[in-house]
């Protein structure tokens, strides 16, 4: 079984080699999407979003996402939708004010030039069949719920809620959504990006 060090070898270097690729990028004027998996996994040109920039890093944190700013703003983007907070559950010590902190930091850098918006950290599901547990990793709806109601309290204009769309009636990551328990299928991803393209008209 690979070890969580392992594991976090693994993302560190992917981070590393990702964040070099989009310090290399044209400046295209197009907007940018930043994030973790959710981010990451997401096929822009499949949803006809080709105007849009991934930025998306499996694995990655506020903490991450704050040390690669430069990526972004060199972009001078009109839009940039930040999706990050749910690993900081699991691979940081960060508590909800650190996580909510680092946010702040990151719409602040990033509100200088650009029209900055933040999505709710999307639910998971352990309990489904196909659940992949090494990528849920102990995270819960609970203290997923926590976050995202601090987020909604302090950058409610900034919100795109992308969270309730995902749910099922006992709270948790419709499994109709998800291939694992946490990552989104293609119809998860409709629904995902019809919350953010409902929020940007």
């Amino acid at each position: 079984m690979t070890s969580r060090l392992t594991i976090q070898e693994l993302i560190q270097k992917d981070y590393e080699r990702k964040v070099k690729t989009f310090l290399s990028l044209p400046l295209e004027g197009k907007d940018v999407m930043v994030g973790d998996s959710m981010i990451a996994y997401l096929n822009l040109h499949h949803y006809q979003m080709d105007d849009w920039i991934n930025q998306g890093i499996a694995g990655d944190t506020t903490t991450g996402v704050l040390k690669r700013l430069g990526a972004i703003t060199r972009l001078k983007p009109k839009r940039v939708i930040v999706s990050i907070g749910s690993n900081d559950l699991v691979l940081t010590q960060h508590t909800p004010e650190m996580i909510i902190s680092n946010m702040k930091t990151i719409l602040e850098i990033l509100g200088q030039s650009s029209l900055v918006y933040l999505c709710l950290i999307t639910p998971v599901n352990p309990i489904m069949k196909d659940a992949n547990h090494a990528y849920i990793a102990g995270r819960t709806n609970k203290e997923i719920n926590v976050l995202n109601q601090y987020l909604k309290e302090r950058f409610m204009d900034r919100i795109i809620d992308v969270h309730t769309p995902l749910v099922d009636e006992q709270g948790l990551l419709n499994e109709r959504l998800s291939k694992d328990g946490i990552h989104l299928n293609h119809e998860g991803y409709h629904l995902f990006l019809k919350s953010i393209k409902n929020r940007l008209r």
